[in-house]
């Protein structure tokens, strides 16, 4: 079983502002889960550092924290679309898109 925790603050909301989106992949359609596993290993997202952010974000910049658990293994990135490979950009974007939130 594998879940993703999307969590997104920033923006002219700032903190307040904060949504999260906990998709489990069990409970998507095939073709929707299977597309979004896809993205995440596109991104090796298991081998990416645990930051990846602007050096001076401006205060509306979106950031995101982004928690798989896949099982045994669990890793959490924190990062800013503009510093995402494209394949998370994309990850972001479905989940962001097309995944109601909790």
């Amino acid at each position: 079983m594998m879940r993703l925790t999307l969590k997104c603050t920033g923006g002219f909301a700032g903190p307040a502002g904060a949504q999260t989106r906990t998709v489990d992949l069990a409970k998507l359609p095939p073709d929707q889960s299977s597309q979004l596993e896809q993205l995440l290993h596109a991104s090796d997202f298991f081998t990416l550092p645990p930051k990846l952010v602007k050096e001076a974000p401006k205060s509306w910049d979106f950031q995101y924290d982004l928690e798989v658990d896949d099982g045994g293994k669990a890793h959490c990135v924190r990062y800013h679309l503009d510093q995402a490979s494209p394949a998370l950009k994309t990850l972001t974007e479905k989940l962001n898109d097309e995944v109601d939130p909790d």
